[in-house]
């Protein structure tokens, strides 16, 4: 394929468009476009996972099999051969991004880390953990931890609200991919509603249930999207390996938690890939904390486990190594899962979809969520992949953030109240 030959010729092209004398983040994406791709059977898949494989174009999802959408940033010097390379392969496609930069551009990312916490900007690391101890002073029902640190020494920070003894509880994840924003913003406002809304149903949650919630999974990570590469996922241990650009870092930490590890998923053993699982399952001191704090809790206290990711609109269930095999309780987690939809759904019209991530998805294997159900036991847990469907995906705009709360809260609501009546916190 000449024109697959052609690609292979300009990577460099990539890289060379980060200028050195900008001011951070210093990987900048003047007139970097978004391609959605469109693979309608084996024959293109096989074609494109060539490009993948011989490029430096950044595939933003994993590559799942045909009859999916894939989005594809590319380099202007590559914008023209990228064309004709999927014109002559009949793969369809369509720009959904013209700049990449100025999408960036357009959010508003608080870089003031004096500034107070809101929920209609991106906030820094700082600000977040700022916030977290302003409340923890403010009520003396929550209380704030370090449960351990990351491999470059930032804490890993949670907070417990608990109004009454005797509670179950219910546990937040957020940011454990590094680029997805939007996740930390949700968690935090989410908590924040928790904490200080007047909405007696809300404050109804907030007494009967205990909440748990991990903001900040991947502290390093979340810090170099914000200093140097937007685009970055894992976190940032040098991993022993390299490539053509130099030595490698991280792991995919939502593909390195000990259950069914290593079993599925695209590029999970490349290094280099934003997808690597590791060498082994539980290789990274965030996962060692973060599962360590879980049981640092009394079996069959934690009834619910939520992690909070970008993009898609799912409510995604264990388990995620298989699309034929389904937890026990699958029929009543879909109850409970179509409650959050609906409720979700309710203030903007925001559709989510709901079941297996295996099935609905990808396979993949690792993940947070399928710990928490096969290995603590905890009898609902899920993956809630926030907007949108695919016209911003990871880089939603800053003026969706409250939206985004406003709607997840909604849905949360119908969710504990379904969980409840299904007996999950009996």
């Amino acid at each position: 394929m000449k024109l697959i030959c052609l690609l292979c010729l300009l990577p460099l092209a990539v890289l060379a468009m980060s200028t050195p004398d900008r001011k951070l983040p210093a990987v900048q994406y003047d007139n970097f476009r978004i391609y959605k791709v469109y693979i309608e059977n084996h024959l293109q898949l096989v074609e494109f996972q060539k490009i993948e494989k011989h490029t430096q174009l950044h595939i933003l999802n994993e590559i799942a099999g045909a009859g999916r959408s894939y989005d594809v940033i590319v380099g202007p010097l590559l914008h023209r051969v990228f064309e004709k390379t999927l014109n002559f392969l009949s793969i369809a496609y369509k720009v959904i991004v013209e700049d990449l930069q100025k999408l960036l551009d357009e959010s508003t990312v608080d870089k003031d880390t004096e500034s107070a916490m809101e929920w209609e900007s991106y906030h820094s690391l700082e600000v977040i953990y700022d916030w977290l101890d302003q409340e923890c002073a403010a009520h003396d029902y929550l209380e704030c931890k370090v449960i351990g640190k990351s491999y470059e020494g930032r804490n890993i920070r949670s907070i417990k609200l608990s109004k009454r003894e005797g509670n179950k509880a219910i546990f937040l994840e957020g940011n454990i991919h590094a680029m997805e924003w939007i996740s930390s913003a949700t968690v935090t406002y989410i908590l924040n509603q928790l904490i200080n809304s007047n909405d007696p149903e809300i404050q109804r949650l907030s007494e009967e249930y205990d909440w748990i919630v991990v903001p900040m999974v991947n502290p390093d990570g979340f810090v170099y999207t914000h200093e140097v590469e937007r685009l970055w996922r894992k976190n940032r241990r040098p991993n022993g390996h390299t490539n053509v650009t130099g030595d490698c870092y991280g792991i995919d930490m939502n593909r390195n938690f000990d259950y069914h590890w290593g079993g599925a998923g695209w590029n999970i053993d490349d290094p280099c890939d934003h997808w690597f699982g590791g060498e082994t399952p539980n290789t990274e001191v965030e996962i060692l904390a973060l599962q360590a704090f879980v049981s640092s809790f009394a079996d069959g206290y934690i009834r619910s486990y939520m992690a909070f990711h970008a993009y898609g609109q799912y409510v995604l269930l264990p388990y995620g190594h298989s699309n034929t095999e389904f937890p026990p309780n699958y029929d009543q987690m879909m109850r409970i899962a179509a409650a959050f939809a609906d409720g979700a759904e309710e203030p903007y019209g925001s559709p989510f979809t709901y079941g297996a991530s295996g099935l609905l998805n990808y396979v993949v294997s690792g993940a947070a969520k399928d710990w928490a159900y096969g290995v603590k036991n905890i009898p609902f847990t899920c993956t809630v992949e926030l907007r949108d469907k695919g016209t911003f995906g990871f880089f939603l705009p800053s003026n969706q953030i409250t939206e985004v709360g406003v709607e997840v809260t909604a849905g949360l609501v119908a969710l504990v109240n379904k969980a409840a009546d299904e007996g999950i916190f009996s």
